[in-house]
């Protein structure tokens, strides 16, 4: 279990994958921004654009996840363009105003009960136009919507038991983002077949191999969409949001 979700060699290192070639794909990078990577984990995100040349500060609450981020950058000799924080994306984010030109959450929103602070401290941090690139579960989805009836069994059987996992719909992100000062730009689907984290809730993971298979068939044939109501419904979707209120 500790290794499933692992982005390089973990099950759904495919769906990992898709949501990078998003980014390398409709997203001119620019060498010279300043990035800051929220809840880096693995440094995955954030290596991606240090390797494009940017300057990336990574942060995250785990320093089990630093130090593997650390290495990462080891590994590929990007320590000079990657730097590793310990921070809490939910806490007053430890830089100053306007500093950076691009923020990435990826893979965060799910584990954080309230958005506000981490969407206001985005915001905050960004320089006039930059951009906050972001995942998040839509509750429209199948992954989503199968996520969700597994949990509520969960907590009504274990009333106490820690839920860490959430979704969000499309009109209540875009509020979100929109109440914090930043208004979405675009955004992707990833994986309208992917239910493997949600399979892996179960006691004895039935079909997991035919849902794997499905998944992976269609991240080969189509790693992500762009028509708005598939992109919607989809396991993650990718959004790229500008900081409203200046630049271009």
């Amino acid at each position: 279990m500790a290794t499933w979700w692992a982005p390089e060699e973990g099950p759904l290192a495919f769906h990992y994958a898709a949501e990078l070639q998003v980014i390398e794909e409709q997203l001119a990078i620019d060498p010279r921004w300043q990035v800051l990577d929220v809840g880096t984990g693995r440094g995955r995100f954030g290596l991606h654009f240090a390797a494009h040349g940017c300057r990336v500060v990574g942060v995250d609450l785990n320093p089990d996840m630093l130090e593997l981020a650390r290495e990462a950058a080891r590994k590929r000799g990007l320590e000079e363009r990657f730097e590793v924080r310990g921070g809490d994306a939910q806490a007053p984010w430890n830089f100053e105003d306007e500093c950076f030109d691009v923020v990435l959450c990826m893979e965060l929103f799910d584990h954080l009960p309230d958005l506000g602070c981490a969407l206001r401290e985005a915001r905050r941090v960004l320089r006039p136009g930059g951009r906050l690139i972001f995942s998040y579960v839509p509750s429209e989805s199948l992954y989503g919507a199968l996520g969700n009836a597994l949990r509520g069994a969960l907590w009504r059987a274990r009333p106490d038991h820690l839920q860490i996992s959430r979704t969000y719909s499309f009109a209540a992100m875009c509020a979100r983002l929109s109440d914090a000062g930043l208004a979405l730009e675009r955004y992707w689907g990833v994986g309208l077949l992917c239910l493997n984290a949600q399979t892996r809730m179960l006691p004895r993971r039935r079909g997991l191999g035919i849902l794997d298979a499905l998944a992976r068939a269609e991240a080969k044939r189509r790693a992500y969409y762009a028509t708005a109501w598939l992109a919607r419904h989809a396991s993650h979707v990718v959004g790229f949001a500008r900081r409203a209120g200046g630049g271009t």
